[in-house]
């Protein structure tokens, strides 16, 4: 099959999930203990884009489930937790930081029998009830000065912005005839998930009157990209090029540079 090109794929959202995952574990006792190893059931999903995937037949552009559940299992077979809510949170942990495609996760941690009178005890988490850490950067070099407040008041609708750097001229780097640009990027703290996220910013673009052409490079009203979401650098490659957003990430997420 030939290779596809993954911008000219429609999305296809699916759906991968692990169910009755059944390990042991000590909770609320120490390790040594080992009469007291516990069983826990965990079954956990999250939903990625599998259209390059599906379209190519090939795993390496899939989300691999495999390891991840070989992760999960040596995270909390035979391991040590006090209470099942810490287990639960280190699962959850684990699939949030596993891969950047990775959205919508779902987790449910079981422990039968935990009291006389019930079949077991659930613990569940969904991403849907958490905020998102997103490093959104900002560039205009068409009336940059009216364009940022008004980009900004439009990020205020679809999230919190809790830390922002500050606003910089830049000289254009990758199509140097036309003016200067001013940058910056915002901490951004959203309910929405990556995909939804990144289409609020392609309406905002458009609301603000960017109009794009096969010349990525030209001059802009407004220009809103995810440099980060959760614990995970998007491109690397673009913050190499443009030293500036790395600057940028740098001061709003320090711990990921």
């Amino acid at each position: 099959m030939d290779s596809f090109n993954k911008s000219y794929l429609p999305q296809k959202f699916l759906t991968v999930a692990v169910e009755n995952l059944r390990l042991r574990a000590f909770i609320g006792f120490q390790p040594w203990e080992r009469e007291k190893l516990q069983d826990v059931i965990i079954s956990f999903s999250f939903k990625y884009d599998g259209a390059l995937a599906s379209a190519e037949d090939n795993v390496k552009h899939a989300v691999n489930y495999k390891p991840l559940t070989k992760q999960i299992i040596k995270l909390v077979d035979r391991q040590h937790f006090d209470l099942v809510e810490a287990m639960a949170e280190a699962i959850y942990e684990s699939i949030l930081h596993f891969h950047p495609e990775i959205q919508d996760i779902e987790v449910c941690l079981e422990k039968p029998h935990a009291l006389r009178f019930a079949d077991n005890v659930l613990i569940r988490i969904s991403q849907k009830d958490r905020y998102n850490y997103a490093v959104i950067s900002l560039g205009s070099n068409i009336d940059p000065e009216q364009n940022f407040p008004k980009a900004l008041n439009r990020l205020k609708d679809i999230g919190i912005i809790v830390h922002r750097t500050d606003f910089v001229k830049t000289k254009p780097l990758k199509f140097e005839d036309q003016p200067d640009f001013l940058n910056g990027a915002v901490l951004l703290l959203t309910s929405l998930n990556h995909t939804t996220l990144q289409l609020k910013l392609k309406q905002i673009e458009a609301i603000l009157g960017r109009v794009r052409s096969e010349n990525k490079n030209a001059p802009r009203e407004i220009d809103l990209d995810i440099l980060t979401f959760n614990n995970h650098i998007l491109d690397k490659t673009e913050l190499e090029e443009l030293p500036f957003l790395k600057d940028f990430v740098a001061h709003l997420r320090p711990d990921l540079v």
